[in-house]
């Protein structure tokens, strides 16, 4: 576990709790041969016996017992994986929300809605592939910053021409469905995914041509209809959907809705800084590309707030659409359907928007929604903290499907084969960040302890790379624990508790060679279009 830290000399230590790698054995082959930890070596920080029946404050969380299984799904069950990118929890109606999303509320209501799910990583590419191994963004490597510039922070430089791609050596999702008999395909829209960076591994059929144009919603959804609909009945398949909705430059402004929210606008005094002006002035647009501010509305963060629930909302019609269609497919009763989101999105609220420069809940909560036909809860609402390295780990034990043995991530469905669930211990991490992929956030059902040795997503450097905060009372992360005004006894010991667990949160673990592969002229003009770049 590493050397135990008190809060009077560890709470402002600069010194890097993790080392990447390390003594970790070369992953390619042991991984693809099956040889390596069992598929119940996860993250678990703070092992306690089957006895433990509660969490003490600081402490690891338990594996996911909400859930049942009282049989084995269907032998040709199959697979669709819905992203939207850039979708924060609580924009989202189902969690409270002011984004209109009666499509996901409904699903929701009659699935599986988890409560408290995060990312790996707070922008696309490593978040993705952690989605697609089961691997920490410090394992896969698929996490680098190719000089990328924040179009709100004037002061950066550098030209996007190469980046980092997944290595053939990875063994990912769509591979383990195809060994396993099942007909994949994707149809994605963020650039960052295109074939190139190596995200098209295990796809039968992998169209990234929306990529490049900035394809709606809807778009997306009819190319996946049209796929289910070539497949014969009986074959089993995985489908992966990944939209853009709801990414910068988010939704355009509807001059009836602004009209209707002028009194609110007009109200609004939340303090603007130079970027979030420039911001406003390039997302609030009208369909026809005119702004509202030619009609004399004054620059408000309320503009961006709008347009980013319509980005929300369109994603909603576009899922929508999509359920409906599939509700009439042969496969509709027997298939697993989830819905989620990469990361987040900050919306100014300290004083930075866009996403990839920070670990608070703004950036790193997702929505996740699910049915797994046959899997049974007490209530709809599943309260246990689940990340996305998770979902490739529970379809693997909910389909009995022959998967690596090296995965981190924790199964939230039950085996049905009659073993024991897991018994050890665990955070929830989140690391990746772009330009600082060292900086760390674990957590558990109460707390969260973040370390940041430099810029923050404001770009400012804080004296003590640590804050702690409890996030069961205070979710918009307001008041650091850490800062003598707010420190006691109980959150020194919470602070001493992980951030000695910090140290070790995620598993040495060679990270495997990997191509850089060319950014083209297209794709930096799309990377730009969408905020990565200047």
């Amino acid at each position: 576990m590493g050397e135990r830290h008190h809060a009077s000399d560890s709470a402002s230590d600069s010194r890097a709790p993790f080392v990447p790698g390390g003594n970790g054995r070369r992953y390619n082959r042991a991984r693809r041969s099956g040889i390596g930890r069992s598929i119940g070596v996860v993250l678990v920080v703070a092992l306690c016996g089957v006895a433990c029946t509660h969490e003490q404050p600081g402490e690891g969380i338990r594996a996911c017992d909400e859930i049942s299984m009282p049989a084995p799904p269907a032998p040709d069950t199959s697979v669709i994986l819905i992203v939207n990118d850039t979708m924060r929890r609580d924009r989202v109606g189902a969690y409270g929300g002011a984004a209109k999303t009666p499509a996901f509320d409904a699903f929701a209501k009659e699935n599986l809605l988890f409560e408290h799910a995060f990312t790996q990583a707070p922008w696309t590419k490593p978040s993705i592939a952690t989605l697609f191994t089961s691997l920490y963004p410090s394992q896969h490597g698929v996490a680098t910053d190719p000089q990328l510039r924040n179009p709100f922070d004037v002061k950066r430089s550098g030209a996007v021409m190469e980046t980092d791609s997944m290595s053939g050596d990875l063994q990912t999702l769509a591979e383990v469905f195809a060994a396993s008999g099942y007909r994949t395909a994707a149809f994605v829209s963020n650039p960052w995914l295109e074939k190139r960076f190596g995200f098209a591994q295990g796809f039968d059929v992998y169209d990234d041509s929306f990529a490049q144009w900035g394809a709606q919603g809807e778009v997306v959804s009819r190319a996946g209809l049209s796929w289910l609909q070539k497949q014969p009945p009986g074959s089993k398949f995985f489908l992966y959907l990944h939209y853009l909705d709801s990414h910068l430059p988010y939704g355009a402004l509807d001059r009836e809705q602004v009209e209707g929210h002028a009194a609110q606008l007009a109200a609004d005094r939340r303090p603007l800084n130079e970027q979030s002006t420039q911001a406003v002035r390039m997302i609030a647009r009208f369909p026809d590309g005119t702004s509202p501010l030619n009609l004399g509305y004054r620059p408000v963060l309320g503009f961006i707030d709008m347009a980013y629930d319509n980005g929300i909302a369109h994603f909603d019609r576009a899922l929508g659409l999509f359920l409906h269609e599939f509700a009439r497919h042969w496969a509709a009763d027997k298939t697993v359907i989830i819905v989620t989101s990469d990361h987040g999105e900050a919306l100014f609220e300290r004083g930075y928007g866009n996403h990839g420069t920070g670990l608070f809940d703004d950036e790193v909560a997702v929505p996740l929604a699910a049915r797994f036909p046959g899997a049974r809860a007490a209530r709809h609402r599943v309260d246990c903290p689940v990340g996305l390295i998770d979902i490739m780990p529970s379809l693997c034990t909910y389909l009995g499907m022959s998967c690596p043995t090296d995965m981190f991530g924790v199964s939230f469905i039950p085996r049905t084969d009659g073993g024991a669930r897991q018994q050890g211990r665990r955070y929830i991490v989140t690391e990746g960040v772009a330009r600082r992929p060292q900086h760390r956030t674990i957590r558990n059902r109460e707390y969260k302890l973040l370390w940041e040795n430099g810029p923050r997503g404001d770009g400012k450097v804080a004296p003590n790379p640590y804050s702690l905060y409890d996030v069961g009372r205070d979710p918009k992360e307001r008041r650091d624990l850490l800062l003598a005004a707010n420190r006691t006894a109980d959150s020194d010991r919470v602070f001493q508790t992980m951030s000695a667990a910090l140290r070790g949160a995620v598993p040495n673990f060679a990270t495997p060679e990997h191509a850089r592969a060319p950014v083209d002229a297209a794709t930096r003009e799309r990377l730009r279009e969408l905020g990565y770049t200047e």
